[in-house]
């Protein structure tokens, strides 16, 4: 008499032990790349936020024929992760332009805070110092209307903005071109 073999559903003790450790090595391996990867989205997302704001600011000072400015806290080293900007004068009759020591309303006058605990490097300081106000040292950055001797949208001073992930010292940069487009790039320009 014959015996039956009866057929096997699934995987041996064996077989299981041996995917699940080639999947561990596989996850070691990966595992540094992925972090740098989520490192370097969050500093790119920061960079971006950064440069649709600085494209609009100079977008409504062609718009609203006003030279309008974005100042940078650059010092003390617990404040270089704020900057100012202004989407419309505080006294356009006037030419008044908001200062870094006018309180933000959210919207002709808007802060915003660098995410991730991204921070300026302040070792080049971008831009044109503005001076010390309420303890904190400011540089701005202007976009021209078009009147005196400047072209619409034309930036009173071209630089790269260093931003710098506290953790890993990845750093991004924003680009100011001389004629004021705004980019921004994974590497030193």
């Amino acid at each position: 008499m014959y015996k039956q073999h009866k057929l096997r559903k699934g995987f041996t003790l064996i077989e299981t032990i041996v995917a699940i450790t080639i999947v561990m090595i596989l996850s070691a391996i990966a595992a540094p790349y992925f972090k740098h990867l989520i490192i370097s989205d969050r500093l790119q997302a920061v960079a971006w936020q950064m440069v649709q704001d600085l494209r609009e600011v100079r977008e409504d000072a062609i718009l609203y024929q006003q030279d309008l400015y974005v100042y940078f806290c650059v010092s003390p080293e617990e404040n270089k992760n704020f900057y100012l900007f202004e989407t419309f004068q505080k006294d356009p009759l006037h030419n008044t332009p908001y200062n870094p020591g006018d309180p933000p309303d959210g919207t002709h006058f808007i802060k915003r805070k660098l995410k991730y605990n991204v921070y300026f490097n302040t070792a080049h300081c971008p831009f044109t110092m503005y001076g010390w106000v309420d303890g904190k040292e400011y540089f701005y950055l202007k976009f021209f209307c078009g009147a005196n001797n400047h072209f619409r949208g034309q930036p009173s001073a071209f630089d790269t903005i260093t931003l710098i992930d506290p953790k890993s010292g990845i750093k991004f940069y924003i680009i100011v071109d001389p004629v004021g487009r705004v980019r921004m790039s994974g590497k030193h320009p």
